[in-house]
């Protein structure tokens, strides 16, 4: 009886302190199904179009898009770790600007976007009228500013990991512009561009993981000198005495 007192105690204390936490993220979800929710009457298209996995509503081979869904994966992830770690850098001055980081989550997290919901190739052409070199050539430009404005950053960093992932993309951005499709094409093309996001990946993971190495060294080096100022300070009072 007592554990289940305690995990209760432990639950309602969690809960409290969760509260804001919860009720904003919570929120947020909430208007997302409500947005949907109104998408769907106004447009009267099924709520289950936006609910369903896809293959099942096209009745679909289930590897149907497997390459583009892991290169998802990999957007994802890369997003998360830099937000994750430029969150950790803001409480660690001494390291790797969390502005980059954070600047580098914002850039992984438009082009995970275009990604997923193939805004350079369908909706920005389709519904806004706007050409798709004309989309590759914004993004170009956003990604050419960030490189500059952190160009000491990636410097200091593993950055040929970073040069591989821009060469991909511009071999697979090559490939779509001007090569007729067929399917040999869409292989490398798509090849390409997995082999770009996962370099992308791989830049990240290894710049914070050493970052993360840099912060626990610092630590550790703190927690060092105070053992070692506390010694000395006991070796003088002993000397006094």
């Amino acid at each position: 009886m007592k554990a289940i007192w305690l995990f209760t105690q432990n639950t309602i204390h969690q809960l409290k302190n969760l509260g804001s936490f919860l009720i904003s993220s919570y929120l947020i979800t909430f208007i997302i199904l409500i947005a949907i929710t109104m998408i769907g009457n106004h447009f009267n298209i099924p709520l289950s179009k936006f609910t369903r996995d896809p293959i099942h509503i096209l009745n679909g081979h289930p590897l149907t898009g497997i390459i583009s869904n892991i290169g998802i994966l990999f957007w994802c992830s890369t997003v998360a770790i830099c937000f994750f770690s430029s969150a950790v850098c803001w409480m660690n001055k001494k390291v790797l600007n969390p502005k980059f980081l954070f600047y580098s989550g914002l850039i992984t997290l438009m082009l995970l976007l275009d990604d997923l919901f193939m805004f350079h190739e369908i909706i920005y052409p389709k519904y806004f009228h706007i050409p798709e070199i004309i989309v590759y050539l914004i993004y170009l430009t956003l990604i050419a500013s960030y490189l500059l404005k952190f160009r000491k950053d990636i410097l200091d960093t593993e950055y040929v990991l970073l040069l591989l992932a821009l060469s991909f993309f511009a071999l697979s951005i090559l490939m779509d512009v001007f090569i007729t499709e067929n399917e040999l094409v869409f292989l490398f093309e798509d090849g390409f561009k997995l082999f770009g996001i996962v370099s992308w990946f791989l830049f990240f993971v290894r710049t914070c993981f050493n970052q993360f190495l840099e912060i626990l060294k610092s630590k550790h080096d703190l927690k060092l000198n105070q053992i070692y100022g506390i010694k000395e300070e006991l070796t003088e009072v002993e000397i006094e005495n």
